[in-house]
């Protein structure tokens, strides 16, 4: 599962062809990681490279969001083998397991902590507005705009 993640670099101060000059922080010292923690780690700084956002300075909050993915990777995957509810088999009684509870509850911190690190496509379009960084996505009406404007009068027709 962890497997199809593919970094694109190693985890010590790694920089890729399309942002040279963003750096990423190695993984805070004292957490021994995982293989897999480590390219969740991995992947989400090359994410944010790609993006061109500085974050020399996040590995703590990386790896809090790495901690808190992995573990709900594994709640999710237990939820979907071992079922989300458990039922008494004296009362008939039915109620969520601990680990869908946990599934719950670490799905919501990643939605706080996603968007905190630059992570979701709303903060990532807030931060370019803040910043002034533009998109670099092309203006997919760019000709039809110039043809307009090139109309008689300079006007779009109606």
């Amino acid at each position: 599962m962890l497997d199809d993640l593919t970094p694109s670099a190693s985890s010590s101060a790694m920089t890729t062809s399309r942002t040279p000059d963003i750096k990423s922080p190695e993984p805070p010292p004292g957490m021994q990681l995982s293989d897999g923690d480590l390219q969740i780690y991995d992947y989400i700084c090359a994410r944010l490279r790609d993006a061109g956002i500085e974050h020399m300075t996040a590995g703590m909050p990386i790896l809090m969001i790495v901690r808190t993915y992995s573990d709900w990777i594994k709640a999710y995957t237990r939820c979907e083998t071992e079922g989300r509810t458990q039922t008494s088999p004296r009362t008939g009684w039915t109620s969520s397991t601990p680990w869908a509870d946990d599934e719950k509850r670490l799905k919501m911190e990643l939605g706080q902590w996603l968007p905190k690190a630059c992570l979701t496509i709303p903060s990532l379009t807030r931060v370019r507005k803040d910043t002034g960084a533009g998109p670099e996505q092309d203006d997919l009406f760019a000709d039809l705009l110039a043809h307009a404007r090139g109309s008689p009068g300079g006007k779009p027709p109606h």
